[in-house]
């Protein structure tokens, strides 16, 4: 029997990929930031994080490849808002806070 890929198969191995060329400076500054911002906000947004930054070096996967990672291991929470950068032309995008019940 062959396995068909799902797509959550196709989007884990895609962001494997891009974190495989992601320079571990870049990602470590992304963390920090992300975890800077929990703190003193109780939230942040992957816009935010990268508004201080910069842009990653490779490719712009990299920046939901990383908050991805970092929101699965510390097992954040998302609400959605638009974006405020104007490039983003109003996308909606998700705010990461700590789970709370």
């Amino acid at each position: 029997m062959t396995h068909t890929a799902t797509g959550q198969d196709l989007k884990d191995a895609g962001c494997a990929q891009v974190l495989e060329h992601t320079p571990e400076a870049w990602v470590a500054s992304f963390e920090q930031q992300a975890a800077a911002l929990l703190k003193a906000n109780g939230s942040f947004t992957a816009e935010e994080v990268v508004t201080m930054i910069g842009q990653p070096p490779n490719h712009t996967n990299a920046i939901g490849a990383v908050c991805r990672t970092f929101v699965k291991r510390n097992g954040l929470t998302g609400s959605y808002e638009p974006a405020k950068s104007p490039t983003a032309h109003g996308r909606i995008i998700t705010r990461w806070s700590m789970t709370t019940f």
